[in-house]
């Protein structure tokens, strides 16, 4: 059994998409809801701080000019090393839909996806050149973006399918969905992911309190008990990028518990890769 460790107090009503930050030595992670990014020196816990977004905080991605690219509701923000704003970038114009998770390509761009009912929601893509274009659509809540360090695929999860699926863009355009692994026997949902330097992927399973390994075959090869349900994501990070840090969520639980909304973190020994930046 591989042990998690929690880092601190529950200090998130819905935590989500964790990254390490290599240029800081810090995890930065989202509070979704309360429109919040999450700072911690993982050596010094003491160290926890938060800046205010905006209503909503969906995702970031360092920027390799400086600064941030934040998914807010409805819009790409572009910000400085200090979470201050300097461009606002209109994305989502329907009613009752919002970002939910995101990731970078591996040409720089930035892709986040919608949440919405039946299959309302989509894909979009941040250019390098600031470029707004819609990936895929057809979409129901999306979830976890992970580049596939073994090519130029990107994994990919919408909960809704209970499925990993594997993608392929040739110039920002999808050439190619296939399914990856089958996730439907598993109790809980896939949500966020992360890959490993050996090809394979690391899936929060949301409402069965589990972070799941599934191989380059996709097969399920590892499994880490969280003490909390809500298991919403999970990046590498540490200097040898060899510890999993794990969000969960406060919301939609049954009964309140002690450790939801706290960050975990765990040492599966593989070793992920550096995350990759937003060009623009």
């Amino acid at each position: 059994m591989i042990p998690v460790e929690r880092l601190g107090a529950p200090v998130a009503a819905h935590g989500e998409g964790p990254i390490w930050d290599a240029r800081s030595g810090l995890v930065h992670w989202v509070d979704m809801v309360a429109g919040e990014v999450h700072h911690l020196d993982p050596e010094s816990p003491g160290s926890h701080g938060v800046t205010r977004i905006g209503a909503w905080a969906a995702a970031l991605r360092p920027r390799s000019s400086g600064g941030w690219v934040v998914a807010t509701d409805a819009e790409f923000v572009l910000t400085d090393d200090a979470f201050v704003v300097e461009r606002r970038i209109p994305v989502v114009h329907e009613a009752g839909l919002r970002m939910n998770d995101g990731g970078c390509a591996p040409d720089g761009a930035f892709l986040c996806g919608t949440a919405g009912a039946n299959g309302a929601a989509s894909l979009y893509r941040l250019d390098p050149d600031l470029h707004v274009s819609v990936v895929a659509d057809g979409i129901t809540i999306s979830n976890g973006l992970a580049a596939d360090p073994r090519g130029d695929g990107m994994f990919y999860v919408d909960s809704a399918t209970r499925r990993i699926d594997r993608l392929r863009l040739v110039d920002g355009i999808l050439r190619e969905r296939v399914p990856f692994a089958d996730l439907g026997a598993e109790p809980g949902l896939p949500d966020g992911i992360a890959a490993d330097a050996d090809g394979g992927v690391w899936v929060a399973l949301w409402g069965s309190g589990e972070v799941i390994r599934i191989d380059p075959d996709g097969e399920v090869s590892t499994r880490i008990a969280l003490p909390t349900p809500h298991v919403s994501a999970c990046a590498f990070g540490g200097r040898s990028l060899s510890e999993l840090y794990i969000t969960t969520s406060q919301q939609d639980l049954a009964e309140p518990d002690q450790d939801a909304g706290a960050l975990f973190v765990a040492r599966p020994g593989v070793a992920g890769v550096p995350l990759l930046p937003f060009r623009g």
